[in-house]
């Protein structure tokens, strides 16, 4: 039995606890307090934490859980705060046999990594993809990234999509800034709106419904080629007029 919990941190990032017989891990613990707390509630220790990346609001609580708790940290960045492991091609987290797969994300970083857990079809993707988005470019390229993205994509439909930030609204009305014609778009929309009136968080979603909704994950779509007007463009590029739109958007 896995459990995943979702505590906020800073102003809109989201850190994510799993409980997993004896394990307890903190995924991207930007902050130490919100994850203290749950663990005096819970009663639990804290063995492990996982970084998808180095960016501070990510792994700003790595030093002080560490030094409260004793737990490793793991990541694939060497600039990670406290880190333990550094991931160089592991596809399982070591110690945790086939419970979290590791999957390389560059694009966001060079070496961004997202984390998936087959037994509980959920994806711990980091910045690299978002709720109707994905992550700025900052120091991979265009290219990886969307290849990144292309690779979370080919996961399970009903895979659950626990991202970073809380981003949902201001991406979907990127997206029907695009698509002003969308019925499928400005439901979606209008659905996240009512969810951020009532206080109520937009994450998780799932790959399933991303892939019909999401921009950055339909770049082979003629509807949207065509709304760029980029119909004899590559997927890479639509992909990249895309990222750079949503830059000045």
């Amino acid at each position: 039995m896995i459990r995943i919990d979702q505590l906020n941190a800073h102003d809109d990032n989201y850190v994510y606890m799993i409980q997993h017989q004896n394990q307890t891990i903190a995924i991207d613990p930007g902050e130490a307090e919100p994850v203290l707390t749950y663990l005096q509630q819970q009663q639990r220790q804290l063995t492990l934490i996982l970084n998808t990346h180095m960016h501070l609001d990510h792994c700003g609580g790595n030093l002080d859980l560490k030094r409260d708790t004793g737990c490793h940290i793991i990541g694939s960045d060497e600039r990670i705060p406290g880190i333990d492991l550094i991931l160089k091609g592991e596809l399982h987290i070591p110690g945790l046999g086939e419970l979290i797969n590791v999957l390389y994300t560059p694009g966001h970083t060079r070496n961004d990594c997202c984390y998936y857990l087959p037994q509980g079809s959920a994806l711990f993707s980091g910045d690299t993809l978002f709720n109707g988005g994905c992550g700025h470019v900052f120091e991979g390229t265009m290219e990886s990234l969307y290849n990144s993205l292309a690779s979370l994509a080919a996961l399970p439909d009903e895979t659950r999509l626990y991202c970073g930030h809380e981003y949902s609204e201001e991406n979907y009305r990127f997206a029907a800034s695009i698509e002003p014609t969308s019925a499928l778009i400005h439901d979606k929309l209008a659905k996240i709106q009512q969810q951020r009136r009532l206080g109520q968080p937009t994450v998780p979603t799932t790959l399933g419904e991303e892939r019909c909704s999401n921009p950055f994950l339909r770049c082979s779509d003629s509807e949207l080629h065509r709304a760029l007007k980029l119909e004899q463009a590559s997927d890479l590029e639509v992909f990249t007029d895309l990222r750079l739109r949503k830059n000045r958007f």
